[in-house]
């Protein structure tokens, strides 16, 4: 059993593929991919880390419940379950947000500062090129000594 503590150590665990919390209550099953066998009940997990803490965390719908977990445990494992997936759903809303505003869905003056940064871009390569077509007719007719440019 885990000691009574906000977090539990997953540092240095013996088979683990990560320091992910789940670890601490199970093991990875060995040449297969996405199975944890529970430490707590013996019984096999299909589908990930995460699919496991749902077992840990008496998720309904998803995964048969672990009967010898600790309610402190259960607890915390949902509470760090929500905690994730509010994490991940702000990640989502930022990155919509982000893309919207490149895309000139909410804030048209976002969008006319791109333009004009584009717009100051192109016209800077523009002179550049322009400035080394000047140099290879000035090198190709002699430079500066040519009568033309006098």
């Amino acid at each position: 059993m885990p000691p009574r503590t906000d977090k539990f150590p997953t540092e240095g665990l013996e088979g683990a593929p990560s320091k992910d919390i789940g670890w601490h209550f199970g093991d990875p099953v060995p040449n297969s991919r996405g199975n944890v066998v529970c430490k707590l009940w013996g019984k096999v997990t299909k589908g990930g880390i995460t699919r496991f803490k749902e077992h840990i965390a008496h998720k309904t719908g998803e995964v048969a419940p672990c009967p010898n977990v600790t309610g402190i445990v259960r607890e915390s494992m949902m509470k760090l379950l929500k905690e994730a997936k509010e994490k991940k759903m702000d990640k989502k809303r930022r990155t919509n947000e982000f893309l919207s505003q490149l895309r000139g869905e909410d804030d048209d003056e976002f969008i006319d500062d791109v333009s004009a940064m584009r717009q100051a871009t192109r016209e800077s390569i523009q002179s550049q090129h322009e400035w080394h077509r000047r140099e290879e007719f000035r090198r190709s007719t002699g430079g500066w000594g040519n009568i033309y440019e006098e």
